[in-house]
């Protein structure tokens, strides 16, 4: 019974979203942080926006990991390791999802550069690799992400994410698939220090709009709290961030109103 239950959800996760350009999802940038607060990672400091560390110059080394619905083969781990320098600021991501008889690989490679005292601008090659079948070679493709955050002040950032812009597909066995091809725009308003609120638009050019909205409240400089949601279907989440310097602990849930509950965690280590 377990097997069928997981071939089932299996095939409504992964090979559903193939058919409808959603072969590799946005949750494939593991952001725990962003995750709490609905998932508005574009706008936040993460892998999901090639530009986002251009106003926080940081050096660091972290380990994350997802797990979809309390289901092991669903799980995600992944390694980011972020290094600005006076050249070109750089970071890489790798990641693994799935399990023996299916898993995805990605490997990824930020560069971003600050512009001006407003603009950061940022680039991303990603490699995706896909183990399919026994009697199948893998598959791979290479895509590119572009990236854009604006400061126009201390209190308010604006996003600019356009995911895959060369529309490139992934060939398995006999079929092909496109890639996401999604616009996201966002914006960070953190009227007080202690408050931030973010919200989102990310648009899938094969599926309808998603609405995102967070909120992370610090009352004390080693404890941040997180709530936000999601639409379609709605989605709310929550999560919490333990600051002990050197050492960044994150930590968010979601509830899917069909499937159950989601769960992530990161360990951050700044060097």
């Amino acid at each position: 019974m377990k097997c069928i239950t997981l071939s089932a959800l299996l095939f409504t996760i992964i090979f559903v979203p193939f058919n409808t350009c959603k072969a590799f999802d946005s949750d494939r940038f593991i952001n725990a942080r962003a995750y709490s607060m609905g998932n508005t990672s574009s706008v936040l400091p993460g892998f999901t926006n090639p530009a986002s560390y251009g106003f926080l110059p940081s050096r660091f080394l972290s380990l994350e990991y997802m797990n979809r619905y309390g289901i092991k083969e669903l799980s995600s781990f992944a390694a980011t390791v972020n290094y600005p320098n006076p050249y070109l600021n750089s970071g890489m991501y790798v990641s693994r999802y799935g399990f023996d008889a299916y898993n995805e690989t990605l490997i990824s490679l930020n560069f971003y550069k600050t512009l001006s005292k407003v603009i950061s601008l940022g680039v991303r090659m990603n490699y995706m690799g896909v183990h399919y079948s026994e009697k199948e070679p893998d598959a791979g493709t290479v895509t590119g992400d572009v990236g854009v955050l604006m400061h126009p002040s201390d209190y308010l950032n604006l996003s600019l994410l356009i995911t895959n812009p060369l529309r490139t597909e992934v060939q398995m066995g006999e079929e092909s698939a496109q890639l996401p091809n999604v616009l996201t725009m966002g914006i960070s308003f953190q009227p007080e220090e202690m408050f931030l609120l973010t919200a989102e638009v990310e648009k899938d050019f094969a599926l309808p709009v998603i609405y995102k909205f967070g909120m992370e409240y610090t009352p004390i400089k080693e404890l941040s709290l997180r709530v936000g949601m999601w639409r379609k279907p709605f989605t709310p989440s929550f999560g919490m961030g333990l600051n002990l310097n050197p050492f960044i602990v994150n930590l968010a849930f979601s509830s899917h109103p069909v499937l159950g509950f989601n769960s992530c965690c990161a360990l951050q280590f700044n060097f």
